[in-house]
């Protein structure tokens, strides 16, 4: 539908009203004199935010996997602390640190270093800005992704580096980086499309200091302050897009075909071991100590300072006075709040059970049938993966041309939203349900369907069972992802469908900075109690199995 509508649709035609086949939105797009800034933007963006990102994730996982810097188990937990925190609140925050005018950082500099000017020394509202709040985003999930391989590499390559006499900075970019091409590799494809579809940053950064990038594009021309929206425009956005990421994939799986090259976990006196500073250790540690208090404790601190206060206003002793917690209990006195609050809990629980059925349908099939069907397995497997290369924003896009165009009574329903998220996290939960399903062998279906078990039975008593963790596991992941996305519920959302993402948007255009701050903070802490629920669910299964 996304490709029909990109040849069909023209700026005052929807797809479905025109019968004329056209590239004309693609010469619009490609001839237009505000294409190349937004492609510029969107490259410098993709790079600026990889360049802090990946290198910080990178280090942080090597400090804290590979050596024995002291408090690593508090370190590496509080590293995963912003993936609670939505990227819109994350701007938000930053904007209040960071604000040329009044954050709170320029204003203690300003002091500090006696400059009489008014504004700086730091903006937020560049394309740098952006590039700086992406990067640290990107930082818990690449941790995430990287953290595993280091932690499970043979050091016997790295100890016969350093009997060559290599210092340990030309042993890790000689042996141990090279090592881990695979991972970076993944890392470096999965968050060039993420900061490509990312819109939460440059939506609210790049709107004050007009700068655009393609996923802002793509919004800003559905969403166009005069005129009607242009879907052409934003379908032959959203295919490059899509060409792009698919492209990117491609590379990825060109340069990792001989992953056996990369394989140091063998069967030959494998042993993890961690690599002593030495000197060294008091600046790694000072380093992870600094990364968790700008990362993590300013902007929840400066989130949570903007929620007490009427308007905001830098911390001083006068602000102090104004501190109340009234907005707390204001807010739930607002209906559109409370109905923000219902929708975005109904979304998260429906959009984590369908992914995780869709999810363990796909499984199975793809793991106890690839003999049978062959090809028809990997076709699933592959498509299931799929909406992995798609920008969520692009996803929304299409779902409006499907839902619009078919009789089928979802479009301006909370169930479209739900039905996009599933859409958008099945590559996710498929992967994960599939990993987890290899490690379970068929002799046990088998023996229950033996024993006259229909197969709904054998899923529901024997399958489901032994996948309980990694189901809890893909459940949390989607539920918090669902309660903080932006980008898909942005498109797709009426007055009656409103979440709290949304919400937060709307008050924050409208100049309800407090009111903003205050439901971000409901929203991390929901997300906070749903992960710790998780965790002790987890946990008491296993004292329990124990």
């Amino acid at each position: 539908m996304l490709l029909y509508a990109s040849v069909k649709s023209t700026e005052d035609k929807l797809p479905f009203e025109s019968t004329v086949t056209t590239l004309s939105n693609y010469v619009a797009v490609l001839t237009s004199p505000a294409t190349l800034p937004i492609f510029l933007n969107t490259f410098i963006f993709a790079v600026g935010s990889l360049a802090i990102g990946l290198p910080l994730a990178i280090l942080l996982a090597w400090l804290l996997e590979r050596t024995a810097i002291p408090a690593r188990a508090w370190f590496a937990n509080l590293i995963l602390v912003p993936m609670t925190i939505p990227s819109l609140l994350s701007a938000i925050a930053w904007i209040q640190l960071l604000d040329p005018s009044n954050g709170l950082i320029n204003v203690v500099l300003r002091g500090a270093f006696g400059m009489s000017a008014d504004t700086g020394p730091f903006d937020i509202y560049t394309l740098y800005g952006m590039c700086f709040v992406q990067g640290l985003r990107l930082v818990p999930s690449a941790y995430l992704m990287i953290a595993a391989s280091f932690h499970a590499m043979d050091p016997s390559l790295e100890e016969q580096s350093a009997m060559a006499g290599r210092n340990i900075a030309q042993t890790t970019m000689r042996v141990t980086l090279p090592i881990m091409r695979p991972a970076l590799l993944a890392a470096l494809v999965y968050f060039i499309i993420v900061v490509i579809e990312s819109f939460d940053i440059p939506g609210l950064l790049g709107f004050t200091a007009r700068i655009r990038v393609l996923s802002t594009a793509i919004y800003w021309a559905t969403h166009s302050e005069v005129g009607l929206p242009d879907y052409g425009l934003a379908s032959a956005l959203g295919v490059i897009i899509l060409g792009a990421a698919l492209l990117l994939m491609w590379g990825y799986q060109r340069l990792t075909r001989h992953q056996e090259r990369f394989a140091t976990v063998t069967g030959k006196g494998y042993r993890p071991r961690q690599v002593a500073l030495r000197g060294w250790t008091a600046p790694a540690t000072a380093f992870c100590a600094l990364y968790a208090i700008f990362a993590v404790l300013l902007p929840f601190l400066m989130l949570l300072w903007t929620s007490v206060q009427p308007f905001y206003a830098t911390p001083s002793v006068e602000s102090l006075a104004r501190v109340s917690f009234e907005g707390y209990a204001n807010i739930w006195r607002d209906g559109s709040v409370v109905r923000s609050i219902w929708n975005t809990t109904l979304i998260a629980l429906a959009t984590s059970l369908a992914t995780i059925a869709l999810a363990l349908l796909v499984s199975w099939f793809v793991v106890r049938h690839r003999r049978s069907t062959g090809i028809w397995a990997n076709y699933l497997s592959t498509v299931s993966f799929l909406p992995q290369c798609v920008p969520s924003i692009v996803i929304g896009l299409a779902f409006i041309f499907v839902y619009v165009r078919f009789p089928i009574p979802l479009y301006g329903t909370l169930w479209i939203i739900a039905l996009a998220m599933t859409t958008r996290y099945l590559a996710y939960g498929s992967r994960a349900t599939t990993s987890a399903l290899m490690q379970v062998h068929g002799e046990l279906e088998e023996a229950s369907q033996m024993a006259g078990a229909p197969w709904t039975r054998t899923i529901r008593r024997i399958t489901v069972p032994l996948l309980a963790p990694a189901l809890i596991n893909v459940f949390l992941w989607v539920a918090v992802h669902a309660m903080q996305e932006l980008s898909m519920a942005l498109m797709l959302y009426n007055p009656d469908t409103v979440v709290v993402s949304t919400m937060i948007w709307s008050m924050w255009q409208n100049g309800r900075t407090a009111d903003a701050a205050v439901l971000g903070v409901v929203l991390i802490l929901l997300s906070a109690m749903l992960l710790l629920g998780g965790h002790l669910i987890s946990r008491l299964r296993r004292d329990a199995s124990s």
